[in-house]
């Protein structure tokens, strides 16, 4: 007699122990000797398969932003359908518990027929077969098999829903690992992506530091420009010791009427009528200058040193040359031809 989680008889019952394979007379028998065939044993039921997740769809270009947002909302993903996905216990069992106890409850009832036989030989002996007292052997026997049988039915039942509970759960805990590595390698991604951004804008602020080196160096050369025609003028000057190397002061005189009071007593602008001749009314121009827009530096040392430096000239011609590219960018800064 077998025992079920239901009480019933033979309600797991699923037929004889796996792996047994009845045996056949082989091809030939009977004066052959030839070797037996036996069919091939069925093989193990397998459990039902667990769900699958879907790899990350293949991007054209890889992204490595796109990627760190897959990655991140996949682990999400597989973290809510891991905690909120029932745990089917049943799907991990051993399946072949009901045919173990089965073939348990089969060895228990031989035993308990055995041991019925044996007492009703005893009574049979003492000629008390058939009697009360043979009957309540047989009962409280009966009894002790079948709570024997049903304890040793409920011991493997509880075994294999133990076993059956801890794969359920260990396989939970793996897909909430493999959810947990994936959002570990979206951060991983996130990161290099990070990277990639620091690494992009370090390069542009080279890249503006050398245009601005470029942008610095032309505008020094142009500085160099047209700064020429003063140092030019400022050469002979401190040749002669009489003026200072020009300063980086560039504030203008505004002369009131003391200043041309001054200069008119001065009577000519010495060196530009030197340069340009007493009759050409450049030199007229470039004393404009000299009065309303010129250096106060160059003011005072022309108003002082002018009148020498124009000697200078007269005596060597060739300063004339010099001079008067400076002259005449003044000139035409205010306008003249």
């Amino acid at each position: 007699m077998s025992f079920s989680s239901t009480g019933s008889p033979n309600a797991l019952s699923m037929g004889p122990m796996p792996g047994r394979v009845p045996s056949g007379p082989g091809k030939g028998s009977g004066g052959g000797g030839g070797a037996s065939t036996a069919p091939a044993p069925t093989p193990p039921t397998q459990a039902a398969p667990s769900p699958t997740y879907a790899p990350l769809p293949q991007q054209g270009g890889f992204n490595v932003n796109q990627a760190a947002a897959g990655a991140l909302q996949g682990a999400i993903g597989g973290t809510q359908r891991a905690m909120q996905a029932p745990l089917q216990v049943g799907d991990y069992a051993n399946p072949y518990t009901s045919a173990v106890i089965d073939r348990t409850q089969q060895d228990i009832e031989r035993q308990r027929q055995m041991a019925t036989n044996t007492l009703g030989a005893q009574a049979t002996a003492a000629g008390a077969f058939g009697g009360s007292r043979q009957g309540v052997a047989e009962g409280v026997m009966a009894g002790e098999y079948g709570r024997m049988a049903g304890d040793i039915a409920a011991q493997q039942r509880q075994q294999n829903y133990s076993q059956a509970l801890q794969a359920a759960m260990a396989d939970r805990q793996a897909r909430l690992g493999a959810a947990s590595q994936l959002g570990g390698l979206g951060q991983q991604a996130f990161g290099t992506s990070q990277a990639i951004q620091q690494q992009q804008m370090q390069q542009g602020l080279m890249q503006q530091g050398l245009q601005q080196q470029l942008i610095d160096a032309a505008r020094g050369q142009y500085a160099g420009y047209t700064g020429a025609p003063q140092q030019s003028l400022g050469l002979p000057l401190a040749a002669l010791g009489a003026a200072p190397a020009p300063q980086s002061t560039t504030n203008s005189l505004k002369p009131g009427l003391f200043n041309y009071l001054q200069l008119g007593a001065q009577a000519v602008c010495w060196v530009a009528r030197e340069v340009y001749g007493e009759d050409d009314p450049k030199w007229l121009q470039f004393r404009e200058w000299v009065i309303g827009y010129s250096p106060n530096w160059f003011y005072k040392a022309y108003s002082k040193y002018g009148e020498k430096v124009a000697k200078v000239v007269a005596k060597v011609p060739a300063l004339k040359l010099v001079i008067r590219p400076f002259m005449d960018a003044k000139r035409k800064a205010m306008g003249y031809k």
